[in-house]
């Protein structure tokens, strides 16, 4: 009987011990704050968040840009998730071509419970492998989500976004869908109207 109780001590501790485990190490939740009204055209702004990339660092946006100019394409679930990886080799490209672009993959999921986002991003982990394409793509689980949608004026989570952003997070462009040559010439064109 002492033998027995001793077992489900311990099995009992180390459930317990597990679950801790698993709830310090789940990717973060993110608080949105907006630095300008978005009833504006000229404030349209990424808010400041903070997520963690494939790769396991934590970065805030838009602080974290190292570059002039972002090449940022948004998804807002995960099966955009997935679709967001036609954008790499595009994005690598312009990247490649243009030193002062820098680009990212920011997705921006709503406040999910611990088990979902480790599943989320264990998922995406799972998917990409790539390690520059795991260091430019964060995921942000947006403790308020609807602040986020209004800082940048989105009504609606249906399309992914296609941005690019100056230094700043401010928003010098903007599309939605996925991609398709239309897009791609698009993005194209919008990338040759940056000064350099």
């Amino acid at each position: 009987m002492r033998n027995r109780r001793l077992w489900v001590s311990m099995i009992v501790l180390a459930v317990c011990i597990t679950g801790l485990v698993l709830i310090w190490s789940a990717p973060i939740t993110s608080s949105v704050q907006t630095t300008c009204l978005t009833r504006e055209a000229q404030c349209l702004q990424l808010p400041t968040i903070s997520g963690s990339n494939l790769a396991g660092q934590t970065q805030t946006f838009p602080a974290a840009f190292a570059q002039p100019y972002q090449l940022v394409v948004m998804p807002f679930d995960r099966e955009q998730q997935t679709r967001v990886l036609d954008f790499v080799p595009l994005f690598q490209e312009l990247s490649a071509s243009r030193p002062d672009l820098g680009y990212y993959s920011l997705a921006a999921l709503p406040d999910l419970s611990v088990p979902i986002r480790l599943l989320v991003t264990g998922g995406m982990n799972a998917v990409v492998s790539d390690p520059a394409v795991r260091e430019a793509a964060y995921i942000f689980y947006l403790e308020n989500r609807p602040a986020f949608l209004q800082a940048l004026n989105l009504t609606d989570t249906e399309s992914i976004r296609v941005y690019l952003f100056d230094q700043a997070g401010n928003v010098l462009w903007q599309a939605s869908g996925d991609f398709t040559p239309e897009m791609a010439e698009a993005i194209r064109a919008a990338i040759t109207t940056l000064p350099q």
